[in-house]
């Protein structure tokens, strides 16, 4: 990871804040969603990993650009880049370094993860909970 990278949050606070604004039910629905998306994410990690020790590319691609897709809500741009790269490398088979970009894409996943769940965390300590 660079130093650029380093300095890039693992979510952008603001995609959270029009998540939260955008419904009526506010952190629970955004406290709902952050599980759904950690789930989902766990689920594709799991898959591309498979897909690569099977040489499944057509799989790769179609996972790294659903994990792209889903990205977006959360602000997760270091994660959508990686997803992004690792997607075109397989479209335009550039199989050199594929690995790499799947380890690093899997290492964003779990800065994501924890960013994710740190602002479920803080949101859930409030006195009704």
């Amino acid at each position: 990871m660079s130093i650029e990278t380093a300095s890039v949050p693992a979510i952008d606070m603001r995609a959270i804040t029009q998540l939260t604004e955008s419904d009526e039910l506010g952190e629970q629905f955004v406290a709902e969603i952050i599980d759904v998306f950690l789930t989902d994410l766990s689920e594709r990690v799991r898959a591309i990993g498979l897909q690569m020790s099977h040489d499944d590319r057509a799989g790769i691609a179609a996972t790294a650009h659903a994990v792209k897709g889903s990205c977006g809500h959360f602000g997760a741009v270091r994660l959508m880049e990686l997803s992004h790269e690792i997607e075109g490398r397989v479209r335009h088979e550039q199989i050199d370094g594929l690995q790499m970009a799947i380890d690093s894409m899997v290492a964003e996943t779990a800065r994501v993860r924890a960013a994710l769940e740190t602002y479920r965390s803080s949101q859930m300590c409030g006195p009704e909970r």
